[in-house]
């Protein structure tokens, strides 16, 4: 559907359709060497403004436009001479040309082509003077040229609009799969979460119902808030299996009891991905204090690290680097070359996603970024609240 016209547009238009008429008008009251001349001055007149004054709406009905024009010059063709000067005529019914193949979206606009050659083919049976086949050659070509550069203009502006709105829906798919990552991934992270939230919430359980069995009876109120302890830790571990179960697939249940990975996991790692035929030095400080929420995020970066490593840059040599402090700190860093696309190979896949998602967790920074030799992934995780 064509969109309705700017003022800007209707008064270009309409100045277009003035000024045609205007100079029509002249040529025809004050006649030159610019055409050919013949008939009665009302005749001309009326042809005249035929050709001109619809073209104050070219754009909203071009092929109408076109084919009055080019009507009100063939039709008196048939039974007498009339004139036809190049600025007043010819002029006119080249922009209604233009205008039929750049904005006409009728099946019938590629048939405008046909209309200078029956109005040029009319105009000699009466008009001497253009019997000449120059005269006649002239017209057609200089009307062809005026649809064709409208029509191509009309073609590149529907390729460029077809082209605006397929980057459009890439770029609304791209996002629609960032966001569908985005939440795969955090499924995958509260399934593995429930399994150290629920470890932690059990062993509170456990030692809570401990010591309550071993307090006496003049013990009273310290049983009875052991007792709301108990209670409220096994309520909130039901509620917690409840819930991470609606985000469980069929395929994604683990085996019950199966412990979350953790850096004791590393070494067992760094030994499957030698195998596979990277050249992994791994450096981990024996005394690492750490939660094991943040030892899963260690090892869950550093896992995903080793395979785009694996995947973009090949039997290459890793660096795997892992320090305690304020921050958790984890670098991973390979020699692997850029120019087999190992540099942007992470930049937009689920790996990175995943890696952020769980970093964000406890406020921390990732950065992943060619370097020098190869590709660097470092990670800071706050250890701050641990006791």
């Amino acid at each position: 559907m064509r969109k309705p016209l700017s003022p800007r547009q209707w008064a270009f238009d309409i100045l277009i359709a003035a000024l045609a008429s205007v100079v029509a008008i002249a040529q025809l009251v004050v006649p030159n060497i610019d055409g050919t001349f013949a008939g009665p001055l009302w005749l001309n007149l009326v042809i005249g403004l035929l050709i001109t004054v619809p073209l104050a709406v070219r754009r909203i009905w071009p092929g109408a436009v076109a084919a009055v024009g080019f009507g009100a010059h063939a039709l008196p063709s048939l039974f007498l001479a009339h004139s036809a000067t190049f600025w007043g005529t010819l002029l006119p019914m080249a922009v209604a040309m233009y205008s039929a193949g750049r904005w006409s979206q009728s099946r019938w606009a590629r048939l405008a082509p046909l209309l200078p050659v029956i109005t040029f083919s009319l105009y000699p049976i009466h008009t001497v003077d253009f019997r000449d086949w120059e005269a006649i050659v002239f017209p057609l070509v200089w009307h062809w040229f005026a649809w064709g550069a409208g029509y191509g203009i009309s073609r590149l502006a529907r390729q460029r609009h077809d082209l605006h709105d397929a980057l459009r829906q890439l770029a609304e798919q791209r996002d629609a799969h960032s966001r569908h990552v985005v939440l795969e991934e955090r499924a995958r992270i509260a399934r593995e979460m429930h399994d150290v939230v629920a470890h932690g919430v059990t062993v509170m359980v456990i030692q809570a119902g401990a010591a309550r069995m071993e307090l006496d009876g003049a013990a009273s109120e310290a049983r009875e808030s052991l007792l709301a302890v108990e209670a409220t830790g096994r309520q909130v571990l039901g509620e917690l299996r409840r819930t991470v179960n609606l985000l469980r697939s069929g395929d994604d249940l683990a085996p019950a009891g199966q412990p979350s990975p953790g850096l004791a996991d590393l070494p067992e790692l760094v030994k499957s991905m030698r195998t596979a035929g990277l050249q992994v030095n791994l450096k981990l400080p024996e005394q690492i204090k750490v939660d094991q929420g943040r030892e899963l995020a260690v090892y869950r970066i550093v896992q995903e690290a080793l395979t785009n490593s694996l995947r973009h840059a090949g039997r290459t040599r890793v660096d795997v680097r892992i320090t305690a402090g304020p921050d958790l700190q984890v670098e991973v860093s390979d020699q692997g070359s850029r120019r087999n696309g190992h540099g942007s190979g992470l930049g937009g896949g689920h790996g990175l996603i995943g890696m952020r998602e769980r970093v964000g967790m406890y406020g921390g920074r990732l950065r992943a970024e060619p370097s020098q030799t190869g590709f660097v992934v470092h990670a800071a995780i706050p250890t701050e609240g641990l006791s």
